[in-house]
């Protein structure tokens, strides 16, 4: 530090040093900057105030030296947005006037003040940033569902950049002959889902600029992944670190398909080298971006304390309220988005902003979108409930069976906005014609409709994500009779012609009324079972929290399944957090093993009490374990077993099996299977050419997961050939060299048992600068590989290893992306030269295909 002290004492003469003590305020919100200060010792906190305007909320403390105090006295407002108060027993700072400051950086010519502000500001955002940690491992934000796109062509003329530039809040401020000099040192990158573009903690290799599509900003914190934000507006630039030569703090991850200019650390910095004018403004919008980054996280902070998000983004727009035109949409955001019925007004005005708005109305609106993502979950989630019930209680004309699959469908899609899990499907029994019992939980009053109506949630979920997915039908279930006001309920259910009981809930009546409607109901619930068709029924009569489920048993459903003959199966189906909103947890749900009431009791009419009794006790457990699974698997993002395929790989299946039905011409060909190395291979048609050849790879695969999905995948292929390429991701799995090649067998097992006449290929494992500490075991899972490949299977043994590693043993830098782990153009022009060399070659494999898969480790 006395460096950089001698340093400011040397551009600054009239410099002061000032301590405060504990408790010292250094400025209030929105007062003016008068001052520039370095913290030399000592910490400060950052305080905002929150919904009610006499609390204060600390959202950071800064304690590391060199920090900076007073970055808006560089903006035109020179207004304090935060309380900032010291916090250790005594704080020094070194001091100057903020107008000396101004000046000194206008004539800064080699930009090392700017630079020095620049690091240190770096590290206040990264401090900002990692505050939020833990409060995000309880909150992660979900990607935008939104796709905001901007069409270009591969072959984009320097105009079309320029163009997507001056979308950009941080580009827009440069004139066109700078751009021009930065758009003529992008090129363009396509990437697939699930590609990590940099790395926390690590130096990025260069500036990202967002064309189309949605990059995940995350951090890796013990095994928790923490989802810092989601980019997905054109133009957006992340990855800027590399000017500061810093580390960054996160990692950036595709989340769909994207296209992205990149430029390279190097030619900026060169850029920056050659032209000081454009360095001096380059620099100037990195602290105002990073100071913009910081009150977002200072914004964010505040709406995961417990605060409501919405919150949050008003007190956002408060803040800036003063730098706004009267005119701005912003200054009416904030009542529409206080009502669930003109939300979506609120939400179209961010949009609109985000692509017409001045610099401070697109941050803000960008920011907003940002913070609220889980709150438009919910209205999505809130408009698909409104859905249902208009697709219910709409119907003219139609018959209850053709209305309850109407429901169904219309479930089903308004479950596509929440985070769900399922377990235990397989267990359900083949044939329909079954009681299914659940714990019926209460629905969140955030979710009742403006009619005063209710969908529950856990009902609806059953009968069409398991019964209509498994039977194709939703089946019947018993409703309560509503009361006399609830014109809305009664209306809806009858429209569904579902079974009608009296619960505690329902209106009042006499004895009389209710003996005859539970006669009604034994009687028609077991002509639905006879005729085949499956009913869904709570044993407990009413709903409950996660908390209090399951409630009391009561008889009825198993007196009914006692009296039919033949006997129904009787499926427990156990949930948990149903009662949440969605934003909170995940709704789970589990198959619990089917039985029939004879396998659990001998004699029903003496024993059936005590069952139901102690079965209720035994589903309190079932109900225990589904709470603890839940939050289990929320704070789990990524499986760690193969227990449920991840959630992320649903569309990727569907669409390699739409390849295979696409495919016309199927004769000779040679289909390529395995893991990302093959699926991110997108030239690999043009490259194999003239070979008939079909891309069948999926990201993040394992040997196991290619034996999981292969028959469903394979349906309908007609291979001649199949190239096989796995292991990587076992191995950094933690299994052994063996094991690999042992799951490797059983997959060649499952592809001969259904084509006993097909040719294999093996691609050996190539080494890769993220895993290079793995080269032993996969030199040793390659010799292993190979022996049983050209010795056991008299199959293709293809080597690619020795081509992509140094005489010294290390993975040759320039044939991979800037994860360091998947290939780019030259590292898959290897590839090509050898496969296809290979493809060639009518024989079998030699033994110089081996050559260079053992070299000194």
């Amino acid at each position: 530090m006395k460096a950089d002290l001698d340093y400011l004492k040397n551009q600054f003469p009239d410099g002061t040093i000032s301590s405060y003590t504990k408790g010292h305020i250094i400025c209030n919100i929105h007062t003016k900057v008068n001052t520039f200060r370095w913290l030399l010792k000592g910490s400060f906190d950052y305080y905002t105030t929150s919904a009610d305007p006499e609390e204060e909320v600390p959202v950071c403390q800064i304690s590391k030296p060199m920090s900076i105090l007073g970055l808006n006295g560089l903006n035109n407002r020179k207004r304090y947005t935060y309380k900032i108060v010291v916090v250790s027993e005594q704080a020094t700072f070194f001091e100057v006037p903020i107008d000396q400051m101004v000046d000194h950086l206008e004539n800064d010519l080699d930009n090392l003040t700017i630079t020095k502000v620049s690091r240190s500001l770096y590290h206040q955002l990264r401090q900002a940033l990692l505050r939020q940690t833990d409060l995000l491992q309880a909150a992660r934000y979900r990607p935008l569902q939104k796709d905001r796109e901007f069409f270009m062509g591969p072959d984009t003329e320097k105009a079309e950049v320029i163009s997507l530039m001056r979308r950009s809040p941080f580009l827009d401020y440069f004139d066109d002959q700078q751009l021009s000099r930065m758009a003529s040192i992008t090129e363009r990158r396509e990437y697939e889902p699930d590609e990590v573009l940099y790395i926390q903690d690590r130096l990025t290799n260069g500036l990202f600029i967002l064309i189309h599509g949605e990059v995940a900003i995350k951090r890796l914190e013990g095994d928790i992944e923490i989802r810092q934000r989601s980019i997905n507006n054109p133009g957006f630039i992340f990855g800027w670190s590399c000017a500061l030569g810093e580390k960054d703090i996160c990692s950036a991850v595709t989340t769909q398909k994207t296209s992205i200019y990149f430029i390279h650390q190097k030619d900026l910095l060169q850029l920056l080298d050659d032209c000081t004018v454009f360095a001096q403004k380059f620099l100037m919008r990195l602290l105002w971006l990073m100071g913009n980054q910081i009150n977002a996280a200072f914004v964010r902070y505040l709406g995961l304390l417990g605060k409501h998000n919405l919150q949050a983004v008003y007190q956002l727009i408060e803040n800036n309220k003063s730098r706004l035109a009267i005119s701005s949409p912003l200054h009416q955001v904030q009542h529409l988005l206080s009502d669930t019925n003109t939300k979506q007004l609120g939400y179209d005005a961010l949009y609109s902003l985000i692509g017409s708005g001045s610099y401070l109305e697109r941050h803000i609106a960008s920011l907003s979108l940002e913070l609220l993502q889980e709150d438009m979950q919910e209205l999505k989630f809130l408009k698909g409930l409104q859905h249902i019930y208009q697709t219910v209680a709409e119907q003219k004309n139609r018959s209850e069976s053709d209305v309850r699959k109407a429901c169904a469908v219309a479930t089903k899609k308004a479950f596509e906005h929440v985070h769900l899990h399922i377990e235990g499907l397989d267990k359900l029994p083949d044939s329909s014609g079954c009681i299914f019992i659940y714990n019926h939980l209460s629905n969140h009053p955030y979710y009742t409709l403006n009619n005063k109506f209710q969908i529950t949630l856990d009902s609806h979920f059953i009968s069409a994500m398991i019964l209509d997915e498994k039977y194709n039908d939703p089946g019947i279930r018993t409703v309560r009779i509503g009361r006399g006001q609830e014109y809305g309920h009664q209306n809806y259910y009858n429209k569904l012609g579902y079974i009608n009981v009296y619960t505690k809930e329902s209106e009042v009546v006499d004895k009389k009324s209710k003996k005859e409607t539970r006669s009604v109901f034994y009687r028609t619930a077991s002509d639905y079972l006879q005729q085949g068709q499956n009913l869904v029924i709570s044993p407990e009569g009413t709903s409950y929290s996660s908390e209090e489920s399951p409630g009391p048993f009561k008889m009825g459903v198993f007196k009914l399944a006692a009296s039919m003959k033949p006997e129904p199966y009787i499926v427990p189906i156990v949930l948990a957090n149903f009662d949440r909103r969605i934003s909170d947890g995940i709704f789970y749900c589990k198959v619990q093993t089917p039985f029939k009431l004879s396998e659990k009791v001998s004699n029903t009419k003496d024993g059936l009490s005590d069952f139901v009794k102690n079965y209720q006790k035994t589903y309190a457990g079932y109900v225990e374990q589904a709470r603890k699974r839940a939050d289990e698997l929320y704070m789990t993002p990524t499986p760690t077993v193969l227990e449920e395929p991840p959630a992320i790989w649903s569309n990727e299946i569907k669409r390699l099996k739409r390849r295979v039905q696409e495919m016309e011409d199927q004769r000779d060909l040679i289909i390529f299977y395995g893991s990302s190395s093959v699926r991110l291979w997108v030239g690999m048609k043009k490259d194999l050419a003239p070979f008939n050849v079909l891309n069948l790879g999926f990201g993040g695969s394992t040997y196991a997961w290619c034996i999981h999905y292969f028959n469903e995948i394979f349906e309908g292929a007609r291979p001649n050939k199949i190239v096989l390429y796995a292991g990587e991701n076992d191995l950094a799995q933690g299994k052994s060299p063996q094991e690999v090649v042992n799951d490797c067998n059983n997959l060649v097992q499952l592809i001969l048992k259904k084509y006993p006449k097909v040719q294999l290929a093996f691609v050996s494992l190539k080494p890769s600068l993220e895993r290079e500490e793995m080269i032993p075991q996969i030199i040793e899972t390659n010799l292993l590989l190979s022996k049983y490949v050209i010795s056991e299977l008299n199959a293709q043994f293809i080597n690619v290893f020795g081509q992509m590693i140094t005489m010294d043993n290390r993975p040759k830098p320039e044939l991979y992306l800037s994860d360091g782990l998947h290939l780019n153009k030259k590292g898959y022009a290897i590839w090509s030269e050898v496969i296809k060399k290979s493809l060639l070659s009518s024989e079998n494999p030699l033994e110089e295909e081996t050559e260079g898969l053992v070299k000194e480790v």
